[in-house]
């Protein structure tokens, strides 16, 4: 196996170690191939795995319960009756607090890591431990048969669904306990449903949930005392309680859930349903910030569903999308402070996916997306200019000597008088052109046709050098460019990346750059080919490092260090052992 096949099986699985092997790769050969998987390594979304160590034999039980906080920096999993914290991102043990009977008896465990909620050993009661400080409260549930127990988000309150049995049946009791004041703060007899606890709004307002009897959407208010005043539209209300788990937006001011029809959101303020995101099949949903969460088999994606509608009536599309082998997800956390988002992936053991938001919750973010954006020789943002009219031809691109243009028919024509020249030379046996750019030395070309299929020529013979990309999507126009020098020339891809390829080695896979934001609008390289900057609808500059000592900075920023003695032996057995990051 080459070592690019090895990075990219590692990529998922084992990031630090694919970007630790890319750059230990390039150290040893400054090669076509190890620059390139340089330079993916460098931008790569997939940035780190933390699973929780061997704590010996029998220590946790397999497939035990485990949490994220809020932020997904700290993991809480159960190890012989102690809570264990992890600190995620430095892969240290944070703390380790001991409560007899908590294997047996856990519930849950806060938002904010501060909390663990567990029934007493001796059955009566709620104990929740103060993780920070080793205490515990005691809230007087009496018997914890058929008792769920949830935190609010804010961690300060905790919602009890009791059942009770009767002789006339059984039925449903909602307490919202007070943790620090070990009472009660509201109490609601929910009658005979007995279904999933209901949804916590994150201001701690309302509960939501859908009654067994028909379906029905009940949103409570604690607050008031009573159930809220809200009249859901039949059809919202049937496709909520049809979905998985019900959640609220973030503001708590809407109430939604993941379903086969996308995702569905009733605002409780304005009494109508919030635009659908277009989510395919049901899943796991989560909100934060001005940001969505969902996770589908096969993929977790981020959405910022406040945005205006799409101009062209199009379907709403996620902002970025990463493919995840896991075959469930437990938890979805976003970390704007580091700009990633993380995931807990269920298994045997506690597992926590980091991946990069590639710098689409930047500050300079616009609401109101743009539709064109183009970049000077230099790789600074200036304002988009028409391709020029020449008697009535579709104009693809225009040699840097701004003489000659390249029509959609593969032709070369005089721009000042419309009439073909170069000979007659010019593409052949392409599709219809849409887009194109010359080298700024003009000595190569790289087209795009109606199929999505992409091309680079010889600009000086018109001999067909390569096809980069054998076709796909055409729904969006793709941007290119290259290096000054024409070494490198760089490609949007429909579903949201760059695509980089070496000239010289057209025939080698390209450097992948995921970006997000679908679709690019326009590529600039530096004239020294080291940056690559990128415009998206809704960020007008982003730059990625494309010079392999400024790729190999970026990974050491991200990895902390290369190859240990004994991890270099495994991969590089026959070269003695080099320092790749740092003096």
């Amino acid at each position: 196996m080459c070592i690019r096949d090895s990075v990219d099986t590692l990529r998922q699985d084992d990031p630090r170690t694919a970007m630790r092997l890319a750059l230990a790769a390039w150290r040893t050969a400054d090669l076509p191939e190890t620059r390139q998987a340089l330079r993916t390594a460098a931008a790569q979304s997939e940035r780190d795995v933390f699973t929780e160590p061997d704590q010996g034999e029998d220590a946790r039980t397999q497939n035990a319960p485990s949490w994220l906080s809020r932020d997904g920096r700290i993991l809480s999993t159960v190890v012989r009756d102690a809570l264990v914290q992890w600190d995620v991102p430095a892969h240290r043990r944070l703390r380790s607090v001991t409560f007899r009977g908590l294997t047996e008896g856990v519930t849950d465990v806060s938002e904010d890591g501060r909390s663990v909620a567990y029934m007493a050993p001796e059955g009566t009661g709620l104990l929740v431990g103060d993780l920070t400080r080793g205490t515990t409260y005691r809230l007087p549930l009496g018997a914890s048969r058929d008792v769920d127990v949830e935190f609010a988000p804010d961690g300060g309150t905790l919602l009890v669904r009791r059942l009770l049995h009767g002789a006339t049946g059984s039925r449903a009791t909602l307490e919202v306990w007070d943790v620090a004041r070990q009472r009660i703060r509201f109490r609601y007899e929910r009658g005979s449903d007995d279904g999933a606890l209901p949804a916590q709004s994150p201001d701690g307002r309302y509960l939501a949930w859908c009654t067994d009897h028909g379906g029905r959407l009940r949103v409570l208010d604690t607050r008031e005392a009573r159930p809220a005043a809200v009249t859901v539209a039949a059809a919202t209300g049937d496709a909520l309680c049809r979905g998985d788990e019900l959640t609220f937006t973030a503001d708590s001011r809407g109430v939604a859930a993941s379903t086969s029809e996308g995702i569905v959101t009733w605002d409780l303020r304005t009494g109508r349903e919030r635009p659908r995101l277009p989510l395919t099949g049901s899943g796991y949903l989560e909100f934060a910030g001005d940001y969505a969460l969902t996770w589908t088999p096969g993929s977790v994606a981020l959405w910022r569903p406040g945005l205006p509608e799409p101009a062209d009536d199009g379907a709403r599309e996620p902002l970025l999308t990463f493919p995840v082998d896991s075959s469930a997800v437990g938890d979805l956390r976003l970390d704007l402070g580091a700009g990633v988002l993380r995931y807990r992936e269920q298994g045997r053991t506690a597992s926590v996916h980091t991946l990069s938001l590639q710098g689409l919750t930047a500050t300079a973010w616009r609401d109101s997306a743009a539709r064109s954006a183009a970049f000077d020789t230099r790789g600074r943002p200036v304002r988009a200019a028409r391709a020029p009219a020449v008697d009535r031809q579709t104009v693809v691109t225009v040699d840097p000597t701004g003489r000659t243009a390249l029509t959609s028919e593969g032709t070369l024509v005089s721009v000042s008088t419309g009439r073909r020249t170069g000979g007659g030379r010019g593409v052949e046996g392409e599709d219809w052109l849409t887009e194109g750019a010359f080298s700024p030395d003009g000595h190569r070309l790289a087209v795009a046709d109606v199929r999505g299929r992409i091309t680079l020529w010889d600009a000086r013979s018109w001999r067909r050098l390569a096809v980069l990309r054998g076709g796909g999507s055409n729904r969006h126009q793709l941007a290119l460019d290259f290096s000054a020098d024409g070494s490198l020339v760089a490609v949007s891809d429909p579903g949201g990346s760059v695509q980089v390829w070496e000239t010289a080695t057209p025939a080698l896979p390209p450097a992948a750059l995921p970006v997000g934001d679908a679709p690019a609008l326009a590529l600039g390289l530096t004239p020294d080919g080291a940056e690559l900057h990128i415009a998206t609808p809704h960020l007008a500059d982003r730059t990625l490092p494309l010079a392999p000592g400024r790729a190999a900075r970026t990974v050491c920023a991200r990895v902390s260090r290369g190859f240990t003695a004994t991890e270099w032996r495994r991969w590089f057995p026959s070269a003695d052992h080099r320092r790749t990051c740092g003096s």
